[in-house]
């Protein structure tokens, strides 16, 4: 019976409360002038939306997590998105420039004012009310990009082990694509950078799509057919010369073959998700494709990825000048 009765005296001291409170703040909102000077003041000044590009990457492979940073992750998606996040920079340097005129307009508004001479009696109340709706009505616009890059370790079943995260300002995000715009043909000029995206590519071959593979593939390597302890995962086209981590790109391959093969592309092998796929005339070394250019000596095909390679080919036949 006691509890019954404490219950409703709670409940009725709190309808006793919102009536209040919410008698307190319909007055603000009706009679404040200055919420009505930050109305105007935000039909005024409008703001550009800004993507979200905060990213996060599991590997379930100790050695590819260890390895591979957040910047190297970065680097990767930055190939895929620096379009949109150059755009998303320069729109939040425009929110900046707006942004100031914006808080120096709301500065001049005065709390404290109304239209009416009938206030509410508790004084302190109608304050606290004032300052928390005209703080709530202060647009928040973003004025400068950052990304956020958290990479996780996990079980092979998703269950998290750690993490690492590294956040990005404008300035290195616009250093990373002035790098990334730095490029020959399909060849990146800056090494650091194709080496993050190698890494990158590399560590898309989880343990849950590498036993997929070796059962895939027999538990036997695809070169000798020898069923070994030793398999490893090998990308038939190599990743150093543009291959991806896709199924029909991965084989599985004994140690001692792979370590033969090395980075060499197989004759006959193409890479089944490079841009380069249905090039008619592409390069014996690395598979780029070729394009025409003029010589001392006349014009001639050169590889797409020079300097990395320096394959050439004679326009009025086939053999190659190396």
């Amino acid at each position: 019976m006691v509890i019954i009765i404490l219950i409703i005296f709670a409940l009725v001291a709190w309808f006793i409360w919102y009536y209040i409170n919410q008698k307190y703040t319909s007055f603000v909102s009706d009679h404040s002038l200055a919420l009505r000077e930050l109305q105007e003041i935000n039909e005024k000044y409008s703001f550009a939306k800004i993507e979200n590009f905060d990213m996060e990457y599991s590997y379930d492979n100790q050695a590819f997590y260890d390895t591979i940073s957040p910047k190297d992750y970065l680097t990767y998606q930055l190939v895929f998105k620096k379009k949109e996040v150059l755009a998303a920079i320069e729109s939040a340097s425009e929110n900046r420039g707006k942004h100031i005129a914006y808080v120096d307009s709301i500065n001049k508004c005065v709390l404290g004012r109304y239209d009416t001479d009938q206030f509410p009696t508790e004084q302190d109340k109608l304050n606290k009310i004032e300052n928390r709706l005209f703080n709530s009505r202060i647009k928040k616009p973003t004025t400068a990009l950052t990304i956020q890059v958290c990479l996780c370790l996990t079980k092979i079943n998703g269950d998290r082990i750690t993490y690492k995260v590294d956040r990005f300002d404008s300035v290195a995000i616009k250093d990373i694509v002035t790098k990334l715009n730095q490029k020959q043909g399909d060849f990146y000029l800056n090494d650091s950078i194709w080496q993050s995206i190698c890494r990158v590519e590399r560590g898309k071959v989880s343990n849950k799509m590498r036993f997929s593979i070796y059962e895939r593939d027999g538990y036997r390597c695809r070169k000798c057919g020898r069923a070994t302890n030793d398999l490893e995962i090998d990308h038939i086209f190599p990743v150093s010369k543009g291959g991806k981590s896709t199924y029909d790109n991965l084989q599985t391959l004994c140690h001692r073959c792979n370590s033969s093969k090395s980075n060499t592309v197989e004759r006959g092998a193409i890479n089944p998700k490079s841009a380069w796929q249905g090039v008619k005339d592409v390069c014996e070394n690395c598979g780029a494709p070729l394009v025409k250019k003029r010589g001392r000596y006349g014009d001639f095909y050169g590889c797409s990825n020079y300097p990395k390679c320096r394959y050439t080919k004679q326009i009025t036949n086939t053999r190659s000048l190396k």
